[in-house]
């Protein structure tokens, strides 16, 4: 993984070809992506209590995508227990979703803050077991199928020419005859470039799921424009995620995430229907502290390096100055 400044995160599920393009970034509140670090298959976030935090998806791909997002087990738009099953918000193509908070109103969030466990916004909800961990699952697009279409004009059909025919430029209440069939008739038949235009037979679109979102412009970095949040109607597959047994704890150690302060972060509503019901890619980024990563074997920052712990250990507490104190030069 790269360091703090390094270029992707992973995501899980989808094959290489696909998950390389999507990024899932967390970064604070400057602009620059908080310390993320590799480590057995897993990502980690470090943060520090009281810091506010935005989470970054970025699509450079040609096609809209949808990212339900969860933080601690939470839906970041309803508040409520994370399902495969809700909408999320759109992801524009060659564009970025920046989500700030968990969405109060079509025009505000309360803010991503670290705090303690017990003042997270998870504890709070009796759902701590979950805290720790944020997750961004994409689902595609279904696109609807082009419709058929016949190039007219210059070059004729198929690179043939038909004569002038001064009957085709007669009214249409005068009768015309039937030419299907008829392998010697000139030109094309309207009838038959009508019917290759005409789209497929399709499943009727569900009604539109609306959900919230703030997108980005253009994939371009820096202050995100709202714009409207997308989710479609494909339901994940039942039975499949079954919750985790509930467990409660008292002063645990490390970082949630509060339901911070209120922040303007306006979204709307659109259509996105998915292609499936299952995501092809989720990202899963779990966060902490400085000691709970190192706790893991993580070498977070700041860590001395080896002559600073030595300089520390061998401080003299009495080097032998004598006189009275003066102040810093």
């Amino acid at each position: 993984m790269p360091g703090p400044g390094g270029a992707r995160i992973a995501l899980g599920i989808a094959p290489v070809k696909v998950r390389a393009p999507y990024d899932v970034q967390v970064i604070r509140e400057g602009g620059e992506q908080l310390p993320t670090y590799g480590m057995r298959g897993r990502f980690y976030v470090q943060g520090n209590e009281g810091e506010r935090y935005t989470i970054r998806v970025t699509n450079p791909t040609a096609n809209r995508v949808e990212a339900v997002v969860t933080v601690d087990g939470l839906d970041v738009i309803d508040g409520e227990n994370g399902d495969l099953r809700k909408r999320g918000y759109v992801v524009p193509a060659y564009g970025d979703v920046r989500i700030e908070g968990f969405r109060t109103s079509q025009a505000d969030v309360a803010t991503f803050r670290f705090s303690a466990v017990s003042d997270s916004y998870a504890g709070k909800k009796g759902k701590a077991r979950n805290v720790g961990v944020i997750a961004v699952a994409i689902f595609e697009e279904n696109a609807p199928e082009p419709d058929n279409q016949i190039i007219v004009g210059g070059g004729g059909y198929g690179g043939y020419q038909p004569p002038y025919d001064y009957e085709e430029d007669l009214s249409d209440a005068r009768p015309r005859p039937n030419t299907k069939g008829d392998s010697s008739r000139r030109g094309v038949d309207k009838d038959v470039a009508t019917r290759d235009r005409a789209p497929a037979a399709k499943r009727p679109a569900p009604p539109p799921a609306e959900a919230p979102t703030t997108t980005g412009t253009g994939g371009a970095p820096g202050r995100v424009a709202p714009q409207q949040e997308r989710f479609d109607d494909g339901a994940a597959d039942e039975g499949e995620y079954m919750p985790a047994p509930k467990v409660t704890q008292r002063n645990r150690p490390g970082l949630g995430t509060e339901f911070g302060e209120s922040r303007y972060s306006a979204a709307s509503f659109t259509r996105f229907v998915r292609a499936n019901g299952r995501p092809i890619a989720i990202a899963e980024l779990r966060y902490n502290d400085f000691a709970g990563l190192v706790a893991l074997g993580i070498h977070a920052q700041p860590l001395p390096d080896e002559a600073e712990i030595m300089t520390r250990e061998t401080a003299d507490p009495f080097p032998g100055d004598t006189g009275f104190a003066r102040p810093p030069r």
